[in-house]
């Protein structure tokens, strides 16, 4: 389901990231695990209708961690469905990501620095410019398409260098507010996918080429 994106200037919350942050988070985590896994389902077919992520050869989802929206069986529905599919792995010393290609996420993946699985040193880099699409997560979504992330700047920093990849963030409907505040150097997204439905934007032309 389309959904229509905000029009107009929007002014974001007056309160600090850390408190949005910490607001929506607490509004996710109090869902139950039954609710949690059916809105992921209904938020997976999705993003699997959108044109974006059908035409995509090359996805990178983010792995679950915690309250997210459940992302592993997004990740073996496109493997099924022949896409190669990485997943990041977060370098400390540097705070940046690499794309590790995933073929059985039973095998494939591992806690990592933040204790969130992630792609062992068996797996192929795949590099970031040959990604398609990257699947982003955030704490809080606007329903502009910008975001509120976990603090770290990680999905900043990757999405800065690859330019050419489509940005389809994916959350629970739970986590969308008007507005969040954000700078000049903030990347939005060109879909954001919820529970709810699709929203799309327009921040940048050529996103698909």
């Amino acid at each position: 389901m389309e959904m229509q994106a905000p029009c107009g200037e929007c002014r974001p919350p007056t309160h600090s990231k850390s408190l949005l942050r910490a607001e929506i988070l607490a509004r996710r985590k109090a869902l139950t695990s039954e609710e949690i896994a059916d809105r992921s389902s209904i938020a997976g077919d999705h993003l699997f209708s959108t044109p974006e992520f059908a035409a995509a050869r090359v996805v990178m989802f983010f792995v679950t961690f915690g309250s997210e929206i459940q992302t592993l069986p997004m990740i073996a529905r496109a493997l099924v469905d022949r896409k190669h599919v990485a997943a990041p792995r977060a370098e400390r010393s540097t705070r940046s990501l690499v794309p590790g290609e995933i073929t059985d996420p039973s095998c494939d993946l591992a806690p990592g620095a933040h204790h969130i699985l992630e792609p062992g040193p068996q797996c192929a880099v795949i590099e970031p410019h040959l990604l398609d699409v990257v699947i982003v997560p955030a704490a809080v979504w606007a329903e502009d398409g910008y975001r509120l992330g976990y603090g770290a700047g990680y999905y900043d920093r990757f999405l800065s260098r690859n330019p050419r990849a489509v940005r389809i963030g994916l959350g629970l409907e739970v986590q969308v507010v008007p507005c969040v505040p954000h700078d000049a150097h903030d990347l939005p997204v060109d879909v954001l996918v919820t529970d709810a439905g699709v929203r799309r934007y327009s921040h940048r032309s050529g996103a698909h080429d």
